[in-house]
Order: C-alpha cells, then sequence, then structure tokens
C-alpha cells in the first residue's frame, strides 16, 4: 500500500510565457520548479522522475541557439542533482526500487543515467521517440532496464500510470491512493499550470487535439474521485507545506 508521497524539488527554469499556455506572447520568462517525488509504500520506494542533467548545473546556456532569445533557461545548483535531493531525505540511489518514468524531456529524466539496477517504468512510445533522437542523449540512454507499460498500469497497489499523450507521445500521469487521506492526480506536465486547467488552453503540446483529449480524461478522473490535483509546473505550488495542505 501506498503510506507517504514527498514531493521534491530538483531546481528550476526560467520558461517563456508562451510554452507555459498557448496564444500567450512570447518573451516573457517564467521561473518554473522540476518536480520529483518520493514514494513509499508498503512494497518499497518509487521515484517519480529524475530532474534535470548534470550538464544544466551552472549552465543556463544549456538551450541556447545562436541569434534566437532564450526560451527556457536553467537554473540548476549542485544541490539540484537527483542524488543530492534523495540524500537530504536520508535515501540514496541504490535505496529506490523502482523509476517511474513519466516523460523524456530535460527536466524530468535528466538523472535516469543513475539508476542502473533499478526498473524503469515507462510506456513504450516514450522509448520509440528516443529511439529516433527527440530527447537529450543522458535522457534517453538505452542501456538502462526499462520496463514498457501500458495504460492504467499500477506497478505498487495505490499508484496507477495513466497514459496521457499529447504533451509527448508516451507521457504519463499518476493516480494516487495513499492509504490515509485523499486521493492524488499528479498531472505532470499534462498540464502545466492551475490557469491552464481552468481555462482549458494547454501549455505546450506535440500534439494539441490529443492533449486536450488528455485533460478531459484527468478532469474526469479528479471528478468521479474527488483528487487532489498537483500541476506539473505550477510556481504557485512550489512549496511542500503548501502542496501537503492541498492534499488535506
Amino acid at each position: 500500500m501506498l503510506q507517504e508521497v514527498q514531493l521534491l524539488c530538483a531546481g528550476y527554469s526560467r520558461v517563456d510565457w508562451s510554452i507555459y499556455k498557448m496564444g500567450n506572447p512570447a518573451g516573457r520568462l517564467v521561473r518554473a520548479p522540476a518536480w520529483m517525488y518520493l514514494l513509499r509504500s508498503t512494497d518499497g520506494l518509487l521515484l517519480v522522475d529524475t530532474g534535470m542533467p548534470k550538464a544544466c548545473i551552472g549552465n543556463g546556456h544549456y538551450f541556447d541557439e545562436p541569434g534566437q532569445p532564450p526560451m527556457i533557461v536553467p537554473e540548476m545548483a549542485p544541490h539540484d542533482w537527483v542524488d543530492e535531493v534523495l540524500a537530504r531525505q536520508g535515501v540514496g540511489v541504490p535505496d529506490i526500487d523502482a523509476l517511474i518514468s513519466t516523460h523524456w524531456h530535460f527536466d524530468h529524466a535528466g538523472g535516469n543515467q543513475l539508476f542502473r539496477r533499478q526498473p524503469v517504468y515507462v510506456h513504450p512510445l516514450e522509448m520509440e521517440a528516443g529511439r529516433s533522437g527527440a530527447y537529450p542523449p543522458e535522457c534517453s540512454d538505452p542501456t538502462l532496464d526499462y520496463r514498457p507499460i501500458g495504460d492504467d498500469y499500477q506497478p505498487t497497489p495505490g499508484v496507477t500510470l495513466l497514459h496521457t499523450p499529447g504533451h509527448t507521445p508516451g507521457h504519463l500521469s499518476i493516480y494516487l491512493e495513499p492509504q490515509e487521506g485523499r486521493p492524488i492526480l499528479l498531472t505532470i506536465d499534462a498540464v502545466y499550470t492551475l490557469d491552464n486547467w481552468q481555462s482549458d488552453i494547454p501549455g505546450s503540446q506535440e500534439d494539441p487535439d490529443t492533449g486536450r483529449r488528455s485533460v478531459a480524461r484527468l478532469k474526469d478522473v479528479a471528478r468521479s474521485t474527488g483528487a487532489a490535483v498537483f500541476f506539473g509546473h505550477d510556481p504557485d505550488q512550489q512549496h511542500e507545506a503548501f502542496w501537503q495542505a492541498r492534499m488535506g
């Protein structure tokens, strides 16, 4: 059974406002948190996502293109690297029993390569995109122990992986049923912010029509279960105490 859900911050990025919400004008950068989640269950420890690559530490030019204004500027310090984030919880990489990799963008899969002895749950469409070169190589390391999963897969009781494509082909959201308290719906990047959720205007999507269907599905889940919804990069949800209060 799922006993505890911990929100972990793995640094920030400054992201252009046009990425946050379709139709927004470009040119304004918004500070976006990079989240990981530590799930403690009676079956062991599961980690959801691994933050940014080590190459982003002190490197705000990771995405720079000559002659182009910056769209994403990583703000990562050494203490934001995944093993440092886990160490502050008294956990080492070997203590993690399985990794849930929701998708392979730089701020979600940058530390995946550390998890070589654990099963890595991922949707097969994300693996297919990785093989085509869609993601940074450190985020799509072909040597890991990938476990391709289908929709509604449960790696452990109380944790359900929902295939919510649109942002990427194999994007996963996560529905959590803790042993105590109300359910939690982690939209991950299917929905960046409360504004996206309320306005029905999504953030960055590879396939906007598919993304809208995924959001509609997540709203159905939230309505039918009464789950507390936690968004992928909402800067107003950036403190763990605030997030835990939302869960109650």
